[in-house]
């Protein structure tokens, strides 16, 4: 395999659970290692409680602000922000801002990109 660049907007985009996602790097491209997302949810978006098993996911914050829980820990995070979530962890997340917010999501290994990719609804190119 060798590497690759994408362009601002570049990969496989789909709508889930209420979320645009672009898959910048899925498991084909990292051996299953890892998976990087950048998604993008609606102002008020509620996503609730629920595990991811076996696999860890990151958030980097962009834009907007999230209210994250992971079991009885709950944060604020705003631009710039980064959470972990252990795997099989119960979690979940309300956007908090008035405007949509976008998070840079990483999972290990790979695992919800074959899910977006499975039951997600592609968002054509214009």
């Amino acid at each position: 395999m060798s590497g690759f660049a994408l362009e601002p907007g570049d990969g496989p985009a789909f709508l889930f659970h209420g979320a645009a996602v672009v898959i910048k790097a899925g498991s084909e491209q990292t051996l299953g290692q890892l998976s990087v997302m950048e998604s993008t949810y609606p102002a008020g978006l509620s996503v609730p409680e629920h595990v991811h098993a076996g696999e860890d996911e990151m958030f980097y914050v962009l834009a907007g602000e999230f209210s994250v829980f992971c079991e009885q820990d709950r944060w604020t995070a705003g631009v710039g922000s980064f959470v972990f979530v252990p795997r099989d962890r119960q979690h979940g997340f309300t956007v908090t801002s008035e405007e949509p917010a976008r998070a840079l999501i990483i999972t290990g290994p790979a695992q919800l990109d074959g899910q977006i990719t499975a039951h997600g609804q592609p968002i054509a190119d214009d």
